[in-house]
């Protein structure tokens, strides 16, 4: 399941055998080859804080503790921050928003707060470089702020639309295809730790015991998340555990099923 970090990317999921076994198995023996339901009844999700201040011009964001530049909501391009460029407009109770690189737009998003003021919404609308376009919404909760201070939201859950809640795996010798629950055709990785160009970053995969495999996504030499992926002992289930870490720091955990 895609989850909004460092980048705009699919965050793929998969599980694989240690990799003297790999060699040895056919297709049809691993059992790790086939397809895993996600049930969803069994999703845990802690989500980011951030604080955000706004005035009659824009908002700044800040996360753990690092405040990012000012996002004035005028019209006008903002200045570039890593190669991103965000055009901000005020939109009733909210912002929308444009974001582009090398000319291209990436992704638009429209940030609305509930009529209370206690919840937030946020609908990421995403362009990728490859594959069809995709939406991202993201509801936060407010923990603290207001009236001139500045709000702190937390993150509490997201919907994907083109999430199946279908994963299949296929591992072939010393590499594996996976097709993630919202990817669009299959990824092919390397099982000895390689990274591999995914979006507009890298994958790498490295087994940890007989029955853990570690996913690590990285960008710009940054690790963006660490995934976690455990084989239950009767090969029926596996339990995906997700770390984020800050400066918007979260964690997931959730279990597939055999199907």
């Amino acid at each position: 399941m895609k989850r909004y970090g460092m980048s705009l990317c699919a965050l793929a999921s998969f599980v694989a055998l240690t990799l003297p076994c790999v060699a040895q198995d056919s297709a049809k023996s691993n059992p790790w080859n086939g397809s895993w339901k996600v049930d969803r009844s069994t999703l845990k999700y802690d989500g980011p804080s951030v604080s955000v201040a706004t005035d009659a011009d824009g908002y700044t964001v800040t996360r753990g503790g690092t405040a990012s530049p000012k996002v004035t909501c005028d019209g006008k391009p903002n200045a570039a921050v890593n190669g991103t460029v965000t055009t901000c407009t005020k939109d009733g109770t909210g912002y929308a928003l444009e974001n582009t690189r090398d000319g291209k737009t990436v992704s638009k998003t429209k940030v609305e707060t509930s009529a209370d003021g206690k919840t937030l919404t946020r609908t990421l609308n995403v362009i990728p470089p490859e594959g069809d376009p995709y939406t991202i919404t993201m509801l936060s909760k407010k923990v603290s702020g207001g009236d001139g201070a500045p709000t702190v939201w937390k993150e509490t859950g997201f919907t994907e639309s083109q999430d199946t809640g279908i994963l299949t795996v296929q591992v072939n010798g010393d590499s594996v295809d996976f097709k993630e629950t919202d990817n669009d055709k299959p990824l092919t990785c390397k099982l000895d730790g390689t990274p591999t160009k995914f979006g507009r970053g890298t994958i790498s995969v490295k087994q940890v015991g007989p029955r853990t495999l570690k996913v690590t996504y990285s960008q710009d030499g940054k690790v963006g998340r660490e995934n976690t992926f455990v084989l239950s002992p009767n090969g029926k289930t596996v339990k995906e555990t997700d770390i984020t870490p800050a400066p918007s720091p979260s964690t997931m955990s959730v279990m597939f099923h055999k199907s």
